[in-house]
């Protein structure tokens, strides 16, 4: 590959102003984005993953003017794994290159980031007879195990059930963890990354508002509308921050009040690992949000 391609990248935790940066990047650099969000890759959720812009009838959104590439890709019931992105951006970092202009890779994945920086290790593919044994256990049983197997990967996804499962899975079939998989390697692009910092109250406020502005504001209607579709309720996209407490509330198991709080809870602790995980990385500029 082209060691002199150059890609920019924005990160940073969630409702640190990302997307609002990136726009303005592109405007000044004549650029395109490329989403890397491992949720808003789901078709039809719209408002609790706060996608923003205009979905144009090309499959790409349109933001101020400025495309953006690889939202609305898959259905909810849909598995899109480390692999698929990287392959993915591959395609578009190549096509927006073509056209004369920068690709902007923008998001929170950090481990998106990572792999399509650094490449990674070849994985085993999904095998579908021990994915199914897997998933008929109960998830405290899969937690356990992993936790013995990978304890990093165990903690940093044991409220997401579709990561947890694949790294236990990657562990039965490879027998490595899947930080084994994830080694340092020479960078695939010449890239300049920039991570947006935020001060946690401010951060948190901001988090607490968008929650509770979602949740006001159509989350719960889109989520029952996927439903009404025939998706089932546990489905990969309603695994996902905020819309499995929307299933919940949607069965009568929590109130409104306990919604709004745990989904602002869960939010806020997935800021704090992104913060935590992108300062443990290498090649960032660190740049102060508003």
């Amino acid at each position: 590959m082209n060691k002199n391609i150059e890609i920019i990248i924005i990160s940073g935790p969630t409702a640190s102003g990302k997307t609002k940066k990136a726009v303005e990047i592109c405007k000044e650099r004549n650029g395109e984005i490329i989403s890397c969000d491992s949720r808003q890759i789901y078709k039809y959720l719209d408002i609790g993953l706060n996608k923003e812009g205009v979905l144009l009838k090309s499959g790409l959104r349109e933001i101020n003017g400025v495309l953006q590439h690889l939202t609305d890709i898959i259905n909810p019931d849909q598995n899109y794994t480390v692999v698929d992105f990287v392959e993915d951006a591959d395609l578009k970092i190549a096509e927006i290159l073509k056209k004369g202009k920068i690709p902007v890779i923008v998001g929170g994945t950090g481990l998106y980031i990572k792999s399509l920086l650094y490449g990674l290790d070849k994985m085993p593919k999904t095998n579908r007879s021990l994915r199914d044994e897997l998933k008929a256990k109960p998830y405290v049983e899969l937690y356990n195990r992993l936790l013995k197997l990978d304890p990093e990967s165990a903690e940093k996804n044991r409220k997401n059930p579709q990561r947890l499962l694949r790294a236990l899975e990657v562990n039965i079939l490879s027998g490595k963890t899947l930080q084994e998989h994830f080694k340092i390697k020479s960078p695939r692009y010449k890239f300049s990354h920039f991570n947006i910092l935020i001060e946690k109250k401010t951060l948190y406020n901001r988090i607490n508002e968008r929650c509770k502005y979602m949740i006001e504001n159509g989350m719960i209607e889109e989520t029952q509308k996927i439903l009404d579709i025939g998706f089932n309720e546990n489905c990969f996209a309603l695994s996902g921050i905020g819309y499995r407490y929307v299933v919940q509330y949607l069965s009568g198991k929590i109130s409104r009040e306990s919604l709004i709080s745990e989904f602002s809870k869960d939010t806020r602790r997935y800021a704090k690992r992104q913060v935590t995980w992108f300062k443990a990385q290498s090649g960032i500029e660190f740049i102060n949000g508003k």
